[in-house]
Order: structure tokens, then sequence, then C-alpha cells
């Protein structure tokens, strides 16, 4: 092809025909640069593709490694549960009410949850995936995409419970050091080891008494924090299988549904047009549930969260009013208040446990008085799903601006009543 164009180039050339030659010249730089740009084309996409592929692998390689995050989160998450649950149960019919009678069934159940309790457990996430692609070219390339807010956001939150589980653990051994130091002797191992010592005598007044020593019930009560932690590793839980999701759908951004379901998660909540209190029955972290009531004694299971939703009871004959309601505990409660001024309507999907239910619903801000006084709205359901929807601005004793009950429930009376809740937002 080269002999070919240096022949015409030389006809012109011999033949004194510089204006064909000049037009040649050029038409032959032209397709020569052409060349050179469809060959950078190529390389460029050829480079883009590798990075693509390789990216690809280190984003499956951190969905693998949350994978097994995922497994080990729940069980952790179980063990904290179950421990929070004996502990209470320890409490209430031991250390509260004073059961009179202790067999073997008994020494064994609460001997047990302290040396359950007593043994530490820690959450140790996998970065080695996620430090690759840090230390990788790649890594811009998910820059400013929900992919990678989601990605740092999992590791930023893996890092700060690794730091309150530490914190914790630490304050439990120091804690059993302590109570080791008082009842290191026989007294320790009869608490520890009660079935040792049963066939000898009568141990139940020894055995209680250590029960009820102060370091003993301090110890028992960390399990209350463990319980309480619970809502930590659901949240590393939901961010883990997101983007386990994502990458499984080759997402690189939220789709609206999405956005709107972690806003508490990634979003100041000024920033967002839509606010969730409660999606198919599940409510943000930074939202708290309370159940208040007439009497002194409160009602701790009139709000439940099963399935798809959450269920509000209101005993018979028991109460003469009661009030579940949601409370503002962002940044680890110390924002109990925000701004709901740019919301119009607040918008709930509810039934009816049997249809006809009567109640109330209710907002209030910080200055609101606990007496009854707040502005209402008179709701009625029917035994099937519906939508309510309620103009922010019927609840007018409240100052929008400074919102620390976003939401309550009013029943009052003696009639009993069940409701179910999908759905509560605000826009």
């Amino acid at each position: 092809m080269i002999p070919f164009f240096r022949k015409i180039r030389k006809k012109m050339a011999d033949d004194n025909r510089p204006l064909k030659y000049m037009r040649y010249a050029i038409g032959e730089i032209i397709l020569v640069v052409i060349g050179i740009l469809i060959a950078l084309q190529i390389n460029t996409w050829n480079e883009n593709r590798i990075q693509t592929k390789e990216l690809e692998g280190l984003k499956k390689s951190i969905s693998s490694a949350i994978r097994s995050d995922i497994k080990y989160l729940n069980l952790i998450r179980t063990g904290r549960k179950d421990i929070g649950e004996k502990v209470d149960s320890v409490f209430n019919t031991y250390i509260i009410s004073q059961k009179p009678t202790l067999v073997f069934n008994d020494y064994a159940y609460i001997s047990n949850t302290f040396q359950e309790l007593k043994n530490t457990i820690y959450y140790q996430p996998n970065i080695s995936s996620f430090e690759a692609l840090k230390n990788s070219i790649y890594l811009s390339r998910l820059q400013d995409t929900d992919l990678e807010l989601l990605l740092n956001s999992f590791y930023t939150n893996a890092a700060r419970l690794q730091k309150q589980e530490e914190d914790y653990n630490q304050t439990l051994k120091s804690d059993y050091q302590e109570w080791f130091k008082k009842f290191r002797n026989k007294d320790g191992d009869l608490f520890i080891n009660p079935y040792k010592y049963l066939a000898s005598g009568e141990i139940q007044e020894q055995f209680v008494e250590i029960l009820n020593d102060e370091l003993t019930k301090t110890i028992l009560a960390h399990g209350f924090e463990e319980f309480d932690a619970i809502d930590l590793y659901d949240q590393q839980i939901i961010l883990g299988e997101k983007y386990v999701e994502m990458v499984e759908k080759r997402e690189l951004n939220f789709d609206a549904q999405t956005k709107i379901d972690f806003n508490s998660y990634f979003y100041s909540y000024s920033e967002i047009d839509v606010l969730n209190l409660l999606v198919n029955g599940k409510k943000p972290s930074d939202f708290g549930a309370i159940y208040a009531n007439s009497g002194d004694e409160l009602y701790i299971s009139g709000i439940k969260f099963e399935d798809d939703a959450m269920i509000l009871t209101y005993p018979e004959n028991t109460f003469e009013w009661g009030s579940p309601y949601f409370s503002i505990d962002a940044l680890n409660n110390r924002v109990s208040e925000l701004n709901f001024s740019k919301y119009k309507n607040l918008t709930l999907e509810m039934k009816g446990g049997k249809g006809g239910e009567r109640f109330a619903l209710m907002m209030k801000d910080k200055y609101d008085l606990h007496d009854g006084t707040e502005s209402r709205v008179d709701i009625e359901l029917t035994n099937s799903w519906d939508t309510y929807v309620v103009p922010i601005e019927q609840f007018e004793t409240a100052d929008k601006n400074i919102i620390q009950t976003p939401l309550g429930f009013v029943f009052l009376g003696s009639e009993g009543l069940t409701i179910y809740v999908r759905s509560i937002q605000f826009e």
C-alpha cells in the first residue's frame, strides 16, 4: 500500500501539479490522523473494558465479604437479643419478684445466663477487598454514585460498631474483674457452678444473696445494653444487603423509593422532600416508638412490629387513655426535635383489627404540655388497608419548626382496640 501512495506522489511531482499534490498530501495527513484517532479510541475502549471488568471483580469480591459479614452480624444479633431476653427474665423472675423457692432449673438458668453474658463477642468485618478497592485506580469510577455512598457508610458504620463493642466489652470485663475479686472463693464457684453444691445441702440463701449483690446486678444489667444494640446490627445488615443487591443488579444509583427508604441513613432531613416514619412496618433508627398511658404501670405490650406492619393495641377496661407515639432520637439521641414546616400532608396506610376503630392523631412541638390540649384529628378505620391523608395544618397547636413528637395516636375510654399501620409518610 505504501509503495502505491509513493508512486502517486512521485507521478504528481513529475507532472508538476503542485495543487493536486498539496490536496493529496493533506488528504493523506487526514487519513493518518483519522487512523491514529481510531487507534486511540480502540485503545481507550479496550482500557475501559479492562478497568470495568476489574472494577466489577472488586465489587463482587467486596459483595462476597459483606455476605460473610451479614451472616456473622445475624449471629451476633441473635446472641445479643437472646442474652437481653434472658437477663430480663432473671430480673423479673428472681430479682424483682424474688421467686420463693429455687429448683435445679432455676439455678442453672441464672448461672448459665451470667456465664453467657461474661463471654464477650466481637464483630470483625472483612475489609481486605474494600482496602484493595481504595488502593486501586478504580475507586474514582464510583465517585458521586449512591453505591460509593452505600459502601463508605457500611464500612464507616462497621468501624463505629467495632468501637462501641470494644468499649462495651472492656466495661463488661472490668466489672467482672471487680465481681471476681469479691467472690473468687467458694461463693463465686457456688454461683457459677451451683450444681456442684446442690447435693451438699441448702444453697438458696447464699445463691440469692450473691444474685442480689450490686456487682452481680451491674453485670446482669449489661444484658439490657446488648438488647438495645440490636438496632445497630439491623442497620448494618440493611446496608450490607442493599450493597449486595445493587452489585447483583449492576446498579450505581438508588431508585426513588430506595432514596426514601434510606433517607435516615444518608441524608439530612432538611434535604429530603419525603420523610418516612414507617415503611412496610419498619421505622428508621432515628425515631423511637413509645407507649404512654394513664395509671402507674406502662403498657409495654402496646407496640409490636410484626411482618409488614406496626401493631398498636389498647386493652379493654384498663386505662383512661393510652397514646403510642413517635419520638425523635437522631444523632445518638442528641437531636430530639426537627423542622417539619416544609411538609404539607401526613399520609398513613392503616386498617383496624375488626373495623370501626375510632381514635385521634396528634402532633406536638417541644413546648406543648402533656395535658391533652394539643390539636387532634379524628380517624375511623375499616378492616381493610386504606390510605388516610391528613393536612399538617390541622395540627394547629404544634409549631412545625420545632416538632418533638411528629405523630401520636390517642386512645380514650374503656373500649379496647387493635390497629395495624403499614406506612407513615410526611410530604
